[in-house]
């Protein structure tokens, strides 16, 4: 990989570094610098670059297209990094949305107003708000990663303001509605999943992805260390959302519903002999294997129509169960850790709303505290 420094002033310097073949392109890569003292920092400069080439982390801003960066950064910094579900959206918005738009734009010519024009245009198709704003993040993360490999010197999106999303609306069943719901689920396979949504607070991966290793039935506490999904057509196990175990206290009647199931599927173990898939999962398909979410979300789905009570999805369920932890007092800390969010304040976030009552019930108790405290003082003083 070679390199050479030119003189070209009395203390100016030019730095040329060849640094293969672009992946994408499939041409050349020349990386020039021109560097200002003594030939000591050019030397520096060719020694950096050169580590860089090396290491791949070297584009020529001049020649590289916004979709040729976009590519490299999909292949180079995100698929090693993130989720195979999370990288499988990022490809999908970097193929449909931004390479059409900005893909033929030199990267160093980019600007905000490239970029606000292709929100607009997205609004102009019908494109959903929240759509534009996954468009803009996986935009703003592609140039956050330039400007850390000094192939930019800004991130232009920084500049730039989605549209506002309106808030997703999230329903919370009634204490009546969620007994129809269990009552429903009842001797069927979805019962286990919907207590573990409804009174545990687990999301629907976390649910598939857990292990009877992670359950301690004689403590009646479970473990949530990972998660599973669908990308590419495949199933994987990955880690949590925040990338952190937590644990959870189980409510008796979860706990109860947890031995009965242990030992149903003991004997179905037994029943089917070889044809029995041992993935040691909780949630399982018919033969002991992954439940693929598609065939779980279409179960549910029946016994939604069965339960008679209007439409709600599975994710509704930990919703319901983060709004009856507030109604009933829980401390945001404890509901935060419960839910695996990565703070109190996203807790807030999304279930504030939630908090009205509480927030009366809070001021009923100060006021009555303090009251009881004057009468006191007031007995006490002649």
């Amino acid at each position: 990989m070679p390199g050479y420094i030119r003189k070209r002033g009395k203390h100016s310097w030019q730095v040329m570094v060849r640094a293969g073949r672009d992946p994408v392109s499939g041409k050349y890569v020349r990386i020039a610098r021109t560097v200002r003292g003594t030939r000591k920092d050019a030397e520096r400069v060719l020694a950096r670059l050169l580590h860089e080439a090396t290491h791949g982390a070297l584009v020529d801003p001049g020649r590289t297209t916004t979709g040729e960066w976009l590519d490299r950064w999909l292949h180079d910094v995100a698929k090693p990094n993130v989720a195979a579900k999370t990288w499988e959206r990022y490809e999908e918005i970097v193929r449909l949305h931004l390479k059409p738009h900005l893909g033929n734009i030199p990267l160093h010519r980019l600007r905000p107003a490239h970029v606000q024009r292709l929100y607009a245009a997205l609004q102009e198709a019908g494109k959903h708000p929240k759509t534009i704003l996954h468009v803009h993040r996986t935009l703003h993360a592609a140039l956050e990663a330039a400007v850390r490999l000094e192939v930019v010197v800004r991130n232009v999106c920084d500049a730039v303001r989605p549209p506002r999303v309106p808030p997703s609306e999230r329903r919370a069943l009634t204490e009546g509605e969620l007994a129809r719901v269990i009552r429903a689920a009842e001797g069927t396979r979805l019962h286990v999943p919907v207590l573990l949504a409804a009174l545990c607070g687990l999301r629907r991966g976390e649910v598939l992805g857990l292990r009877w290793e992670d359950v301690d039935l004689e403590r009646g506490v479970l473990v949530v260390r990972r998660s599973l999904e669908m990308a590419s057509g495949k199933l994987g196990l990955k880690e949590t959302k925040t990338g952190r175990a937590r644990g959870i206290e189980v409510p008796p009647m979860v706990l109860a519903a947890l031995r009965n199931h242990r030992k149903e599927q003991l004997e179905a173990r037994l029943r089917l002999g070889s044809e029995w898939q041992d993935h040691d999962l909780v949630c399982y398909a018919e033969t002991g294997g992954p439940w693929w979410p598609n065939n779980f979300e279409r179960a549910f789905r029946s016994l939604v129509r069965r339960c008679g009570i209007g439409h709600f999805t599975f994710h509704d369920l930990r919703h319901t169960h983060a709004s009856q932890a507030i109604r009933l007092g829980a401390d945001i800390r404890t509901l935060a850790a419960r839910l695996g969010h990565s703070t109190p304040t996203l807790t807030l976030n999304v279930y504030g709303h939630e908090m009205p009552g509480a927030q009366r019930e809070l001021s009923l108790r100060v006021d009555r505290m303090i009251r009881e405290a004057l009468r006191r003082v007031r007995e006490e003083t002649p």
